[in-house]
């Protein structure tokens, strides 16, 4: 009798052990398919931000010689391009980093779903 108690036990523990993990996985499935737009999002405002730049490369490019000379960088908008870019690489580095920590956790939490199954 004691050891079918047992059983039981181990049973309802078991369950309890496997609705959590897979509940787990769950919210780590709804984390990374958000951190994945998220960087999904990152990606294009990196894109934007070196599409913009690098027009603004071409048009200094494309001045005399002489319009060159006498032109400054603080004349341009080149400081508050670069500032864009770099804040819009570090916003998508920051972005790939959590949706690729998601992904990890989500692959080791499916496989102890699936050794315990």
């Amino acid at each position: 009798r004691q050891a079918i108690i047992t059983f039981r036990q181990a049973i309802v523990t078991l369950v309890k052990r496997m609705s959590s993990l897979e509940q787990k996985v769950r919210q780590l499935e709804e984390a990374t398919t958000a951190s994945q737009a998220v960087l999904s999002e990152k990606e294009s405002k990196l894109s934007s931000a070196s599409d913009a730049l690098d027009k603004a490369k071409s048009k200094l490019k494309a001045l005399s010689p002489e319009a060159q000379q006498t032109l400054q960088v603080n004349d341009t908008e080149l400081p508050k391009l670069i500032s864009a870019k770099m804040l819009a690489h570090e916003e998508f580095n920051e972005a790939k980093k959590r949706h690729e920590t998601n992904q990890k956790y989500l692959l080791i939490f499916r496989e102890k779903v699936f050794r315990e199954k």
